[in-house]
């Protein structure tokens, strides 16, 4: 291969196939942690249209192109050392030149929103119709009976959720109501699970301000099951044995919108699902974040999740 052809080689995909990371999107950048130094906010960034790197919290901003970065990280190497190293990996790893590295996202990510398209408008559409007659707290004998069967603790899960009554297309219904940042709600009881109003995550400060430390759950019952084995079950080794804020995900489709949420930790406690999309969203904090992010799914291994792991039941 020629110099300009290896210039020519997606950074974005040599970052991401070398573990640094899926890289944070802010338009046409994605910005990581720095593979130079050390730090825990990405400031570290990669222009996909001009294909150029720039450490932006480095003294003297360093850049360039994916042949800088290589000669950067191994500044013993000769520049022979340095092209034959990134000839190895291109076939190894099989990376492409950067214009086609972003058409196949620019494919990916046109399908990813026409799916979130759908969902929204099928969410829209109930939304529409779904009217909140009121929200109170969490009292219904039936929500009660339901939270004792999920084997948590009842004080936490009324300390935690709400009571959502609404009517759809004519009929009345109840649920547990557990609030997001976005001012809509996860709405659950023993028949049915749905959101009222927009989708999003939801951040809890159980000691009222921010931890240095943090756990992430995919839903909402998972949160509430952490919450009662740190009470009654302390000795058991599923908890951090700090003091931690909670941060669910209320579904792993939004776990862009957590990256940003997660930078100020000291750690994050990742407590997903024991399944394909728990793992990967699993590992894609943990290559957001790989110095801080920890993944705690093997507490409870041989459990699908962590209220199973409660519950008893495989």
């Amino acid at each position: 291969m020629t110099i300009d052809e290896i210039k020519s080689v997606s950074i974005l995909q040599w970052m991401r196939l070398n573990n640094y990371g899926e890289g944070i999107r802010k338009g046409r950048n994605y910005f990581f942690c720095s593979p130079l130094r050390s730090e825990r906010t990405p400031s570290f960034s990669v222009n996909t249209a001009k294909n150029l790197w720039c450490d932006f919290g480095s003294y003297n901003k360093n850049g360039g192109n994916i042949i800088n970065l290589v000669e950067q990280l191994n500044p013993s190497w000769s520049e022979h050392q340095v092209l034959a190293f990134l000839e190895r990996q291109i076939k190894d790893l099989k990376l492409t030149y950067s214009e086609d590295y972003n058409a196949t996202l620019e494919e990916e990510e046109q399908k990813r929103q026409w799916i979130e398209g759908k969902r929204a408008e099928r969410e829209e559409q109930l939304n529409q119709e779904t009217v909140v007659e009121m929200v109170i707290p969490l009292s219904h004998p039936y929500l009660r009976d339901y939270v004792i069967q999920r084997r948590i603790d009842y004080s936490i899960a009324q300390r935690f959720c709400q009571e959502v009554h609404y009517s759809l297309r004519g009929k009345k219904y109840y649920a547990i109501a557990f609030m997001n940042i976005a001012n809509g709600m996860e709405a659950r009881n023993k028949l049915n699970k749905r959101c009222i109003g927009k989708k999003s995550i939801s951040a809890i400060y159980p000691l009222g301000t921010p931890q240095k430390h943090c756990c992430v759950f995919e839903g909402f019952f998972d949160m509430l099951t952490y919450a009662t084995i740190e009470t009654w079950m302390p000795g058991t080794g599923i908890c951090t044995g700090v003091p931690c804020d909670y941060f669910v995900l209320n579904g792993v489709g939004e776990v862009k919108q957590l990256l940003p949420y997660l930078k100020e930790y000291d750690s994050i406690h990742c407590y997903l699902d024991n399944d394909d999309a728990g793992r990967a969203t699993t590992k894609t904090i943990m290559k957001a974040y790989p110095d801080m992010a920890i993944d705690d799914s093997g507490r409870y291994k041989g459990y699908n999740d962590l209220n199973d792991f409660l519950a008893g039941t495989r």
